[in-house]
């Protein structure tokens, strides 16, 4: 009797081991550590991006703010934590592509240490200018740097950053030298690019679209492949003639190498879906992203490539960790 009582003890146990085991991910409350402090873009549709698989799987998606070292400190820590789907990160160009070329002594290469999810959303850049700069597009732009080395001002959010690396790529592939001026963000930047105290400027849409709208400054290009829609005026480098330009700061999901594909595939298939509804796509245009969606595999293919590019920007311009 006592035996079978035991036998039957041990079976609950393992049934119920079995069930729990069994249960659909997500079975309880999830990590999503931001590489950023609270109030920015990345924030923001990051956290609406939880809120959006908390009401589809049913689980609180939490955020959890954590800045510093150009958001590698947050990506490390997704990175060291359990594969299991419970942390995730929220990555964006910065972090995933450009911090790890800067910080080169910290050794984090984002696709060995990390899963691509989905790729949410794209905030194009635009290439600006003072108002009364004697350039109307790029080509005229081109030509006016041309015509003075080195004497137009470059005005950027700080050096190492996603819109500086576009100017200093812009510069590059087109043969002409800017003086830069980093600030400390893009406020100031702005500041004196519509006092006129600095020539131009690479900024995205939301801070710059105010500017252009009141005539206090001009946009020339936009640095993607599709047009602003908070500044639809402005056509794109490709439109101008330019090849090979889809640049700007992007946003994306990621979780630890090694979570389940199954997981992968899930949270990838809610958030794809909800990328689709007219309510998130108004949401995130109006915060001045461009939603995206798309497969896994896209998104890090997207991450290769840029990691490539930037990390060549980088070592030839000879930018440095501040």
């Amino acid at each position: 009797m006592k035996r079978r009582s035991l036998f039957l003890f041990v079976a609950s146990l393992l049934a119920g081991s079995t069930a729990a085991l069994a249960q659909p991910y997500p079975a309880k409350p999830v990590r999503l550590i931001v590489p950023f402090a609270a109030g920015g873009s990345v924030d923001i549709v990051g956290r609406t991006m939880g809120q959006v698989l908390s009401q589809a799987l049913g689980q609180p998606f939490f955020a959890e703010n954590r800045p510093g070292a150009g958001g590698l400190l947050a990506l490390d820590a997704v990175a060291k934590s359990p594969a299991d789907g419970y942390t995730l990160g929220v990555g964006s160009a910065g972090p995933l592509t450009v911090a790890p070329a800067i910080h080169k002594d910290r050794g984090f290469d984002p696709l060995a240490l990390l899963e691509p999810i989905v790729l949410f959303a794209n905030t194009p850049g635009a290439i600006l200018a003072r108002q009364d700069l004697p350039a109307a597009d790029a080509r005229q732009l081109i030509a006016l740097s041309k015509a003075s080395p080195g004497k137009l001002t470059m005005a950027s959010a700080g050096s190492g950053s996603v819109l500086h690396l576009i100017g200093e790529y812009f510069q590059e592939a087109n043969g002409i030298k800017w003086t830069h001026i980093p600030y400390k963000g893009s406020g100031p930047a702005l500041i004196d690019l519509v006092a006129g105290r600095v020539d131009v400027m690479v900024d995205t849409p939301p801070s710059a679209a105010p500017h252009v709208k009141s005539g206090k400054i001009k946009v020339l290009a936009a640095t993607s492949q599709k047009r602003s829609s908070l500044l639809p005026e402005a056509s794109t480098l490709e439109e101008q003639g330019y090849r090979g330009y889809d640049m700007g700061s992007w946003m994306g999901l990621v979780a630890p190498k090694g979570t389940p594909p199954d997981v992968i595939a899930r949270l990838n298939a809610v958030l794809v879906e909800a990328l689709r509804t007219p309510e998130m796509q108004q949401r995130l245009v109006a915060v001045g992203a461009e939603p995206e969606g798309g497969p896994p595999g896209q998104f890090a293919q997207k991450i290769k490539l840029e990691l490539a590019r930037w990390t060549e920007v980088i070592d030839r311009a000879g930018i440095k960790a501040n």
